[in-house]
């Protein structure tokens, strides 16, 4: 009687051992996100202390500027909150918030454009606030935005696609002009002087094109502004005709010739 060989067993089908490790990977990767959101929640909390208020600003700024594109979005938001009206934030805390905001667009340009309308519409909402040093940390903050978005050092701010992006800040600013509040008002127009200013002043990269077209068109409404009875703070607009004025020199002659046949 012939043996009969046994059966091979099929071979069983190999566990994808990829899988407790990519768990593993997205997990620590959450609690990373958990642990850095709580640091700058604490670290901003600290700015308010006058003991603390150093060391947590030296912990910020090196978190905005070694951030990785995963967790800048993060960092954003919790500016933004520290920001808000609701937060009851001291002076110095939306002070420093503020500033941190321009260096996250500093440290990370490119990553930050697609956040821009809402990092400058958060910038120009804190003009209302009563704190002196807090509007001037707005204006700082516009004009360091400027400085890197609207000239043209790069993909961002070359002289074809600048208009649009102009209008990314004046929008906020004008619609701020509208308030019926003359310190608002005065904020907004010395935030877009600044803007002006910035984006049109040579700097160390190079310098780059204005946007003169783009500022051009601002004349106009400038103008309006001026002789309308509702803008209360003209002296401050003032000083976005005297930038306006280096930058489009023709303007300048029209609204000489405006202002005199009045």
């Amino acid at each position: 009687m012939s043996s009969q060989a046994p059966k091979s067993s099929k071979p069983s089908k190999p566990q994808n051992q990829n899988q407790p490790t990519s768990r593993s990977s997205s997990l620590s990767t959450h609690l990373a996100m958990v642990e850095l959101k709580q640091r700058i929640i604490t670290s901003l909390s600290k700015l308010a202390d006058r003991d603390t208020h150093q060391i947590a600003l030296e912990d910020l700024r090196t978190i905005t500027e070694t951030i990785s594109s995963d967790a800048l979005p993060l960092l954003l938001n919790s500016l933004y909150d520290s920001l808000s009206e609701s937060s009851n934030s001291k002076p110095s805390v939306k002070k420093e918030s503020l500033h941190l905001l321009s260096l996250a667009c500093q440290s990370h340009r490119d990553l930050t454009v697609p956040h821009l309308t809402k990092i400058i519409s958060c910038i120009v909402k804190r003009l209302k606030d009563s704190d002196s040093s807090v509007r001037d940390a707005c204006r700082d903050a516009i004009g360091v935005l400027s400085g890197l978005y609207l000239k043209g050092n790069g993909s961002c701010g070359d002289s074809n696609g600048a208009g649009p992006m102009v209008g990314l800040f004046v929008r906020p600013l004008f619609e701020a002009m509208g308030e019926q509040n003359k310190v608002v008002q005065s904020g907004a127009a010395i935030c877009m002087e600044k803007m002006v200013e910035c984006a049109s002043v040579d700097g160390d990269n190079g310098g780059g094109n204005v946007p003169i077209g783009a500022f051009y068109k601002l004349c106009p409404r400038i103008c309006k502004l001026l002789n309308g009875q509702i803008f209360q703070a003209k002296a401050a607009l003032l000083g976005v005709v005297t930038s306006l004025s280096q930058v489009c020199e023709t303007w300048l002659f029209d609204f000489i010739i405006h202002f005199g046949n009045m």
